[in-house]
């Protein structure tokens, strides 16, 4: 890599985005672009403000650029990689469609570090020539307008998500340059794996249980715990998961469940992102969470009746948040009295 820096794009600058802005501009070795929606003119005007478990506390911090748009690929001065940290809601965005201005082909590598399960092949369909890395991401980051905290350290497993029309030598090189650069701040972890999906699976144990049924009941982890929902749905949630996961090759292991169950201590009263989304009126990420991970269960024949019901449930909350945002219409109902 030499003395140069690497270009990064980064979109979808949230309070995950943020912190892999912070991550990668205080490494010495990128410089960093990040797309901004909704705070752009905040942050344009007073930069971040940042209280960092890892990074401590920053005021009026920017990346080395602010933009409000994809911008379009400079030949001359391409994107080496393209972060995407904006959630992966398909009834909402495309995103092949999104980053695609700023895709170089065969150059820029995409590096995907968002919720859900099996979220790269849209991509790898889109941009054939492009190496994709995928992160599965344990941070806790949350921004509204501007302030960020962060309070829960920056920990990934990355690794490639094989494109059997690349050199996998190419690939893992794209994946070595971006986790070495990532980590040289020095307080923040980004482990290379060789096979991504296995940790994307053990996730989803835990994202496709707790993080729907506080969703659906608006209670925070604890409470679903402590009203009677670990036993009654959350355990048995999760040993279906792990059931699909064995079915699709991957051996999460005996203690998976109470692992993932004690993850998030009763005392903690976590508020997972689903039910943090139907607080703001956000859509949720439905499908990539709970929606692939069924789909590989109606392919592999495992049977799913808690999740099957659960998503049932998650879609009509979707249908409510889509439907208020405007994203999704409904006819007029005649009222009642018409027909008394």
């Amino acid at each position: 890599m030499g003395n140069e820096k690497i270009r990064v794009l980064v979109v979808g600058a949230g309070g995950v985005g943020t912190m892999a802005c912070v991550a990668l501009e205080r490494s010495g070795k990128a410089s960093v672009t990040a797309v901004l929606r909704s705070n752009y003119e905040k942050v344009q005007r007073d930069g971040f403000e940042i209280e960092s478990i890892d990074h401590g506390r920053s005021t009026a911090w920017r990346p080395s650029s602010v933009v409000n748009a994809v911008p379009q690929a400079d030949p001359a001065n391409p994107f080496d990689y393209v972060v995407v940290t904006m959630k992966n809601i398909p009834e909402v965005n495309d995103i092949p469609s999104i980053i695609s201005p700023a895709i170089t082909p065969g150059h820029t590598a995409i590096v995907l570090l968002q919720n859900g399960l099996y979220i790269e092949p849209p991509v790898i369909k889109a941009f054939p020539s492009n190496a994709v890395l995928s992160g599965a991401s344990y941070i806790g980051a949350h921004e509204r307008n501007g302030h960020v905290v962060h309070d829960d350290h920056d920990r990934m497993d990355l690794g490639v998500y094989h494109n059997p029309t690349l050199d996998a030598a190419y690939e893992r090189r794209k994946l070595e340059e971006f986790a070495s650069v990532y980590r040289e701040s020095g307080v923040v972890e980004a482990t290379v794996v060789d096979d991504i999906v296995f940790y994307r699976w053990r996730k989803v144990v835990w994202n496709g249980t707790f993080n729907p049924m506080c969703a659906i009941t608006q209670l925070d982890s604890a409470d679903v715990r402590r009203f009677g929902g670990e036993h009654g749905l959350i355990r048995p949630g999760m040993a279906e998961i792990v059931a699909i996961a064995a079915a699709d090759g991957y051996d999460l292991g005996e203690g998976i469940i109470d692992e993932m169950v004690d993850i998030t201590p009763m005392e903690l009263c976590f508020r997972p992102s689903m039910l943090v989304d139907v607080d703001k009126g956000n859509p949720m990420e439905v499908e990539v969470i709970l929606g692939n991970a069924l789909r590989v269960a109606r392919e592999k024949g495992v049977q799913t009746p808690v999740l099957d019901n659960t998503y049932r449930f998650l879609k009509l909350t979707q249908a409510r948040l889509l439907t208020t945002r405007g994203i999704i219409t409904v006819p007029r109902e005649v009222p009642l009295g018409d027909f008394i």
